[in-house]
């Protein structure tokens, strides 16, 4: 059984909420990198930001549905349209990173690291210990498990 300590990238790309979006989108293309976990001041992670959360920003905005009920309107989906309008007009790392961070301990099994990706949509997946980062699984790091199993 293959765990994530194993094999995660022991020296993953950090980066602060305050950094720019254009620094990030530099960042990301210079280290090849689909990801990068989101430290504070005093190293803790407090969000993940990727490629996709670029990309994201040269979509088109989900655009409310209105509902009309005797003499009222209502509008339906306007907190998606906000938070994707937020995302989109963002200029730094802390207003387009997610902070809901799914992240796993050293001993999390690969197998089930590849299915939470693969369901969740996710880049990368922080490995925390005590708190602290020590690694992250990306995609790239399962294919190389993968070529290790026999």
């Amino acid at each position: 059984m293959q765990h994530a300590h194993q094999f995660m990238d022991k020296s993953p790309l950090t980066v602060t909420a305050d950094l720019s979006v254009i620094d990030l989108s530099r960042l990301l293309l210079d280290n090849n990198a689909d990801g990068a976990c989101v430290l504070d001041e005093k190293k803790r992670l407090i969000g993940v930001v990727t490629t996709m959360d670029l990309v994201f920003r040269e979509k088109r905005v989900h655009m409310p549905s209105f509902f009309a009920f005797m003499d009222a309107v209502l509008p339906l989906g306007l907190e998606r349209t906000e938070q994707e309008l937020l995302k989109i007009s963002g200029t730094t790392v802390g207003a387009i990173m997610s902070r809901n961070v799914q992240k796993v301990d050293p001993d999390a099994r690969l197998d089930v690291i590849a299915a939470r990706m693969v369901e969740d949509h996710l880049t990368i997946v922080p490995v925390v210990d005590n708190g602290q980062l020590v690694g992250v699984i990306t995609k790239k790091v399962l294919l190389q498990a993968a070529t290790h199993k026999g």
